[in-house]
């Protein structure tokens, strides 16, 4: 995996069909002018169909305009992404060498300031991918101009191009520890389903949600539009979204909800993030509360832990996010491995829903990233920080119904 999701390739390769556009768009305006060219009769009707040709060729010459425009703004944040990739990488594996130096000798101090070096260019490296992200999202908004059903509409078939497969309920992964987020920013939605996935009922929830279609060959999904339920068929998952399986690499109920909740909310309103509640409510047509970690009222974090626990015990899913901080945290954490309690240096990224595992009588918590084993950050591991470490950092705690 690498050390900063994405894939530049696939990038590259929606950029490829999207001007297939323009390429088709030019076709249709050439056989547009020639008709137009051919016009020999005079009167209302050789007027009306002048009208109509030139409403069609000014429509193609638009749409392929924007599909160029589209295109290009793909290929720049490739571009980026490469770039950003590369030094990722070699940053990644900087610090892991610098690291490893520093274990074996706790004076080594200039192993230490190298490792804090090295996690400095890789946080650089996923920040600049993440504003060429933002970048690109803007240019290609502004290229489809107002037609944003358009643009949804064009994003669902570039990126929802892989099959399902007829398996997932009875042989696809339902464990939160195999979830990778990849390159679509739907954390709001993954951390709530893997909250919902660390129990039976929750499991049991999704499936009674699910169902196959052998006819259709997808799955349908309910979810919930002001506690209403609403059926979307599912055949196709997003082939850069959530990969949930063993290793990362198959097709689980994560994804099918991913898929349903885009073509749901509309592919731009998934990638574009959310809130955990929504997607709570969404996913179970119940009502979700959230916590505020600053506030000290008698609806805040601190005086609602108890309550917290005793919800996420009994099954409802708790999610963490940084509340609209931007930036990485680096913070010294813990981690069970081996059945010992190690503590160990983590990143929390800025602005990401985490699941919540477990909280503990003294108040710390202990969260799990939905990008999964192998990422940069915390390597997949649930962590666990400290009371006043969690309230610093996180910013927000959504909890769910417990599923009835």
């Amino acid at each position: 995996m690498n050390a900063l999701p994405g894939d530049p390739t696939a990038v590259r390769t929606v950029a490829a069909t999207v001007l297939e556009t323009t390429t088709a768009m030019t076709e249709v305006g050439s056989i547009v002018g020639a008709q137009r060219t051919a016009l020999s009769w005079e009167g209302d009707a050789a007027d009306a169909v002048e009208r109509r040709l030139t409403t069609t060729l000014a429509g193609a010459d638009g749409l392929g305009s924007a599909a160029a425009d589209v295109a290009a703004a793909l290929l720049d944040y490739a571009d980026v992404l490469d770039k950003a990739q590369d030094a990722a990488r070699d940053a990644a594996a900087d610090a892991a060498r610098a690291r490893r130096r520093y274990e074996a000798d706790r004076f080594d101090l200039l192993a230490y300031a190298e490792h804090a070096v090295a996690r400095g260019a890789l946080l650089a490296a996923g920040a600049a991918a993440q504003v060429a992200a933002r970048v690109a999202a803007d240019r290609i908004r502004a290229a489809m101009g107002a037609g944003v059903p358009a643009a949804d509409a064009l994003a669902d078939v570039v990126h929802r191009d892989r099959a399902v497969p007829d398996d997932v309920l009875t042989r696809g992964s339902f464990d939160p520890e195999d979830v990778q987020q990849h390159a679509i920013g739907s954390c709001y939605v993954l951390s709530t389903l893997m909250g919902l996935l660390r129990t039976d009922a929750g499991d049991d929830f999704l499936r009674e949600h699910v169902r196959w279609d052998p006819a259709r060959r997808g799955y349908v999904v309910t979810l919930y539009d002001d506690g209403k339920p609403v059926e979307v068929l599912v055949d196709a998952v997003y082939d850069e979204g959530v990969e949930h399986g063993p290793g990362g690499n198959g097709v689980g109920i994560v994804s099918i909800y991913e898929a349903a909740l885009g073509l749901h909310l509309g592919y731009t309103d998934l990638d574009n993030g959310g809130l955990p509640e929504h997607a709570m409510e969404t996913i179970t047509g119940r009502d979700a509360d959230a916590y505020s970690t600053t506030d000290s009222g008698r609806n805040g974090w601190a005086r609602s832990q108890d309550d917290i626990r005793d919800r996420l015990q009994d099954g409802a899913s708790v999610t963490a996010d940084t509340g609209g901080r931007p930036d990485p945290t680096e913070v010294q954490a813990q981690v069970r491995r081996n059945g010992q309690v190690v503590d160990v240096d983590v990143t929390v990224s800025g602005a990401h829903a985490y699941m919540v595992e477990r909280i503990e009588a003294d108040g710390s918590v202990w969260v799990r990233n939905p990008w999964g084993v192998g990422n940069p950050y915390d390597d997949g591991e649930a962590f666990r920080l400290t009371a006043q470490d969690f309230a610093r950092i996180f910013g927000r705690v959504s909890v769910s119904e417990v599923p009835a």
